[in-house]
């Protein structure tokens, strides 16, 4: 429902509501005219007034509903309609409350659930002057309640939960109306956090994922970076780190096209994913560049990892959505970092950089170590 424009809002709203009070409507019908409740409980006028109350609450929502479908038929947006509805539900349950009385159940209910569903729904300030109006005539008519004008519960000709004349019909119907509603409220809510979570999943998700191959982007690997640099510090372990650029990429989108680009990308994430330990780190840090980081490996280690991910792509081609198959490989880079040596990430990517460039000049397809010696001679 958070994807609903405030329109559908309403209008699911308006038709939940309408069919609410038409069932106050007929349960008033009937207690009213055609059991003992009605004949000792219930006046004549209040009677009378209450029906004047819900056919209004009827009207009003139907109105709503055809307001809302002539917007939506028209695609059209209506502040107007939204501030018309919430108000319309503050009068709807404001004349319940004065029928049946300011401190029943219902009237708690409503005053506490639905700024909560309203302020998830439509926002802060379509609802709030709502709340604030119907608080303030709650507490007025409380007070003139109080101050001994006859307006509380205008529907009853005597009190149906007084100690003396306490009637269980009362309390079933009042449980029997408010079940639906705390239930309605509760259960749009679970589902709108719900919404939120899952949101918030997505927007982190995007945040540090490469929204292409799933993989870590750069801002998460560089995170995930400095954690295995600190860890490999205080434990006394090599930790590598190789960079690797896929070979001729370029010619693969000017042959094929960019979606086959994005489809080689994604393949070969995934290849380099099954290939990889669990412990070891992946991420795309652009365009066809991946930054592989290995903890607790040493040279040898390094190497039989790096060579097992570059026959992983090589070995096997990639076959595209139209069945074309293509041979892929990709040049490697590889930095160990000791347990002496002071690096920052970017460092240690920086060389493992200048070592990929290497393996570029030396044919390609191929995995190359830095070494202090080589970047001094470069």
């Amino acid at each position: 429902m958070l994807d609903w424009s405030d329109s559908e809002k309403c209008l699911l709203l308006s038709v939940l509501l309408s069919v609410y009070m038409l069932f106050y409507l007929a349960w008033h019908l009937v207690t009213a005219f055609f059991t003992d409740f009605g004949a000792q409980y219930i006046s004549p006028a209040g009677a009378r007034q209450f029906t004047g109350v819900l056919l209004f609450n009827v009207i009003g929502y139907l109105v709503m509903i055809a307001w809302a479908a002539v917007l939506r038929k028209k695609r059209r947006q209506s502040r107007l309609f939204v501030h018309c509805f919430v108000q319309f539900f503050g009068v709807s349950f404001l004349l319940l409350g004065l029928m049946l009385g300011l401190y029943s159940p219902i009237t708690g209910m409503v005053l506490l659930g639905s700024p909560l569903v309203g302020f998830i729904l439509f926002g802060f300030r379509p609802v709030v002057w709502s709340f604030t109006v119907s608080t303030l005539m709650v507490l007025l008519l409380a007070w003139l309640s109080a101050s001994g004008y006859d307006i509380y519960a205008l529907y009853f000709r005597a009190d149906p939960t007084a100690k003396d004349s306490l009637s269980y019909y009362w309390i079933a119907s009042t449980v029997a109306f408010s079940v639906p509603f705390v239930t309605a409220v509760l259960t749009l809510v679970s589902l709108l956090l719900r919404r939120w979570v899952h949101r918030e999943a997505q927007v982190r998700a995007m945040a540090v994922q490469d929204p292409l191959t799933g993989l870590a982007n750069r801002r998460a690997l560089f995170d995930q970076f400095a954690h295995e640099i600190a860890r490999a510090r205080r434990a006394g372990e090599d930790l590598s780190v190789c960079v690797l650029d896929l070979d001729h990429f370029k010619q693969i989108n000017d042959r094929h096209g960019h979606a086959a680009g994005d489809t080689v990308l994604v393949r070969v994430a995934e290849r380099l994913r099954q290939t990889l330990r669990e412990t070891d780190r992946i991420g795309r840090i652009g365009g066809e560049e991946f930054v592989l980081v290995l903890p607790a490996t040493g040279r040898m280690g390094a190497k039989n990892v790096v060579e097992r991910c570059r026959a992983a792509l090589y070995d096997t081609p990639i076959v595209l959505d139209d069945g074309t198959a293509l041979t892929v490989s990709a040049s490697f880079g590889v930095v160990v970092a000791a347990p002496g040596m002071e690096a920052t990430a970017s460092q240690l990517v920086s060389q493992a950089d200048e070592a990929l460039y290497q393996a570029k000049q030396r044919g390609r397809n191929r995995v190359e170590f830095w070494s202090a010696v080589t970047s001094a001679t470069a």
